[in-house]
């Protein structure tokens, strides 16, 4: 009995020196600039959502948020690096359902897993796509553009800088019966920028990015891919109001923070706990309300469902869409 008790005391003694380096990692967070990845370049959607929660997490978290942009490959490059980072919470990934669901489709190779990966900090804001006419195109609603584009002699080129972007693209081809061409950029401001100088008629943005077109009288709004009409622009109707029942007319995207696997939950719950202070602020509710987009704060648990089922939600959008990986 003295011996297992001396054994007993042993291992409980061993197990708190383990302990002690996490709980003091914990403690002292962060004591250094923490990184935000954003996996896609400046003026993007996901770059425009975390910019003022960085701003107000430096103030909170008493040490520089520094936003490292990482474009390319639809996300999978910034992805892949945040990924591989060391999981001590001083290097973050702004994810979206791009980036950890709708790639799992649309690549037979992703180097990374989202689920195995990462583990979910906060979930940030949600938006859905708009689509995007030149404000001297012949057709200025849904019905117009698709009737355009079936009496043309080659497949009318859509510009769309995500893979949400992407899949929203192939869905209105397969429920209008229309082909189009897609024209893949690194981000939508580089859509943006050939729709307006008549590179390509038609680009699919998120609401953010294609509201300021539309007011500015630059462009055209025909359709958005969301449940409902946007706040930001409710005279701009949803695909479903012109495809009711149809399965594919409902795209929402949403953006959060995830961190590598392994990071210490003590200090993912110390960043979660910001990020909740954070989007309380009257100051980032404004800024959220002049991008166009809708808070959506989501705490680990509930961010990890919804990552898990957007992943068989946007599988099933891309199979029904017809999109083969890449």
């Amino acid at each position: 009995m003295e011996t297992f008790c001396i054994t007993r005391r042993a291992a409980a003694v061993a197990l708190a020196a383990a302990l002690l380096p996490v709980a003091a990692l914990a403690q002292d967070f962060p004591s250094r600039p923490v990184t935000i990845v954003v996996p896609y370049g400046p003026g993007s959607y996901t770059d425009n959502v975390i910019r003022p929660v960085a701003v107000a997490l430096a103030k909170v978290l008493g040490q520089p948020v520094v936003i490292d942009n990482k474009a390319g490959a639809n996300g999978v490059i910034g992805s892949q690096f945040a990924a591989r980072a060391k999981p001590d919470g001083y290097t973050l990934l702004a994810g979206s359902t791009t980036t950890l669901a709708a790639n799992v489709g649309l690549f037979k190779q992703l180097p990374y897993d989202p689920i195995r990966d990462f583990v979910p900090v906060a979930g940030l804001a949600s938006t859905s796509m708009m689509f995007l006419v030149r404000a001297d195109y012949p057709a200025k609603d849904l019905k117009s553009l698709i009737a355009h584009a079936g009496r043309q002699p080659q497949p009318l080129a859509v510009g769309y800088g995500s893979s949400s972007a992407q899949v929203a693209l192939a869905a209105l081809s397969k429920i209008s019966g229309v082909k189009f061409t897609g024209v893949p950029y690194k981000g939508t401001p580089q859509a943006i920028t050939d729709l307006l100088g008549g590179q390509v008629p038609v680009a699919i943005v998120d609401v953010s990015n294609g509201v300021p077109q539309v007011r500015s009288g630059k462009a055209a709004a025909v359709a958005i891919s969301a449940g409902k009409r946007s706040s930001a622009a409710p005279e701009v109707p949803t695909l479903e109001e012109s495809f009711p029942g149809v399965p594919g007319t409902q795209l929402v995207t949403w953006i959060g923070l995830v961190a590598p696997q392994g990071t210490p939950q003590a200090v993912v719950d110390r960043i979660a706990q910001a990020v909740n202070t954070v989007l309380a602020l009257p100051e980032v509710k404004q800024q959220y309300v002049s991008l166009s987009t809708d808070l959506e704060p989501m705490n680990a648990a509930e961010m990890g469902r919804r990552m898990r089922g957007d992943q068989t939600q946007w599988l099933e959008l891309i199979k029904a869409a017809g999109i083969q990986p890449e």
